[in-house]
């Protein structure tokens, strides 16, 4: 038996809004009460999926991601939800599913709200109506995005601390969670960082000092005091480095000052953002207590200064993240100074413990991994299904982007049309020169949008291209044959998973391939 999905979604932006209306229970009893009168709806098993507290900007929702595998696995009869909105507030994703998607696969859709049901419409005026409508709610997602923004900023501007942690040194008063207080325990760490780089110690030395002593990190503190569980590299959250010393050093709330608005999105609904000059951060003097004086802040911000060198910017090694250490299991860390090697991170930042020094030179390590690559390439006798797999890998590259561009470019063609129906139906008298004209603004900005992209797109394929054809020059093929001239990047993420390295240069490759 066919299924009628009934969707319903909650999201953050309709907690801001307090609209009764939207909340889960109304949205079902509404549904409810219209599949009662309609005889087609009754005869079909009813499916509810939710999604409660997911914005409509993308399709990344629990619920949604459940329906969509019922749809291509062809189990769903009709589609049922309070208004479009509901389903997304994407106004190209909605109109892909609502004229591709939904009527190849044969499903039925009903917005009620919106007084849509697929099954009445088969081109015309209605899909005109529900296009602006996905344009309406797009911006409005949109300016709902934007008023949540300036709620935390007029927040953050009256002084309220509204981050998830306090900076380390601090924490949330108990009385008012939007206040800082002095942490005594941490604080202590925070002024001796400041004490030693003003006596001369570099920030690498009191990295090492720190690591000796077993000074616990930032994030090890955090997990033990508040429960916050360490994020990203585990091993880098263990040790102090020369960068997490600096973040201490340049961080204004030590002078008691609050400051708020470092960031800003690139574009709105967008999750990317990009630092703004210092000069435009928002600030708040005497906000908290400090643990500083400005004199000794001003006096380190000087030094740092004076110490920053050029660092020129090297491309990164071709090996980069693959080797561990065989004593302790920790990351090697890559230096080009000098003699080009790689060193086990715990004994850079921690010289004092009885690890014994393990490091090895690139290219000790480079002739190593290429040595054993074209032994094992030999044994395994697979040199020409490792040739096609690679370049299948790299085709498949290429087309996914090309895919995306073409959908771009698929979406363009759709806005095109739509705006050439939009005219005809003012040209008809259909709609009023007003809404003609809102259309036509609308239409032009995404229009905008899309054509940045489309370039932007066009030129990461290309980029990539490009890439994988550099890739390729390190591998001949001769006869029945294959020569790996050279490591290259591309080559390495493909074949290598790890290589553990103990001293005296002894090494073990663990392989991405199976063995026969």
């Amino acid at each position: 038996m066919m299924k009628c999905v009934i969707y319903l979604r909650l999201s953050k932006e309709d907690d801001l809004n307090h609209d009764e209306s939207n909340s889960i229970k109304n949205q079902r009893e509404l549904i409810h009460k219209y599949i009662r009168k309609d005889a087609d709806l009754r005869k079909m098993e009813i499916v509810e999926l939710a999604d409660d507290g997911y914005s409509g900007k993308n399709m990344e929702r629990p619920g949604m991601q459940e329906l969509l595998k019922l749809i291509k696995d062809n189990k769903v009869g009709c589609i049922i939800v309070k208004d479009m909105s509901r389903f997304s507030r994407d106004y190209l994703e909605t109109g892909k599913y609502l004229e591709q998607i939904f009527p190849f696969m044969g499903v039925r859709f009903i917005a009620i709200n919106d007084n849509y049901d697929s099954r009445d419409y088969a081109g015309g005026i209605g899909e005109i109506d529900v296009a602006f409508k996905g344009i309406l709610y797009d911006f409005y997602s949109e300016d709902l995005s934007e008023k949540i923004k300036s709620s935390f900023k007029i927040k953050k501007a009256q002084g309220q601390y509204i981050a998830a942690l306090p900076p380390y040194g601090y924490v949330k008063d108990p009385k008012d969670r939007h206040k800082l207080i002095v942490d005594p325990e941490a604080a202590v760490i925070v002024k001796r960082i400041f004490r030693e780089y003003l006596d001369g110690t570099s920030a690498y030395g009191i990295a090492q000092r720190l690591n000796e002593e077993g000074v616990e990190t930032r994030s090890v503190y955090f997990e033990r005091k508040f429960g916050f569980n360490c994020q990203g590299n585990r091993e880098k959250a263990l040790l102090w480095t020369s960068m997490s010393v600096i973040r201490v050093l340049d961080n204004e709330n030590y002078i008691g000052t609050f400051v708020y608005h470092k960031y800003e999105q690139t574009e709105v609904a967008s999750k990317k953002k990009r630092v703004l000059d210092p000069e435009k951060w928002g600030r708040i003097r005497k906000h908290h207590e400090a643990l500083i004086t400005e004199k000794d802040f001003a006096k380190v911000q000087r030094m740092r200064q004076n110490s920053k060198k050029q660092i020129k910017s090297a491309k990164e090694h071709c090996l980069a993240g693959k080797l561990r250490c065989g004593l302790c299991g920790h990351r090697m860390r890559h230096s080009w100074s000098g003699n080009p090697k790689y060193e086990c991170v715990h004994t850079y930042l921690n010289k004092g413990s009885s690890h014994e020094r393990n490091s090895v030179i690139d290219a000790d390590v480079e002739k190593m991994v290429l040595s054993v690559l074209q032994r094992e390439i030999e044994i395994q006798g697979e040199a020409e299904k490792l040739v096609a797999e690679k370049e299948k890998a790299d085709q498949l590259k290429i087309e996914e982007a090309e895919k995306r561009m073409q959908a771009m470019q698929d979406s363009l063609e759709k806005l095109y049309a739509d705006q050439m129906e939009s005219f005809e139906s003012y040209k008809a008298g259909i709609t009023s020169r007003d809404v003609f004209m809102d259309q036509k603004a609308s239409y032009e900005q995404m229009e905008a949008q899309l054509q940045e992209n489309i370039e932007k797109q066009r030129k990461a394929v290309t980029d990539l291209e490009k890439k994988l054809e550099d890739d390729r020059n390190g591998i001949r093929i001769s006869g029945d044959q294959i020569k790996v001239d050279r490591l290259t990047r591309e080559m390495v993420l493909m074949l290598v998973d790890r290589i553990t390295v103990w001293p005296g240069k002894r090494m073990e490759i663990k392989w991405n391939f199976k063995e026969k």
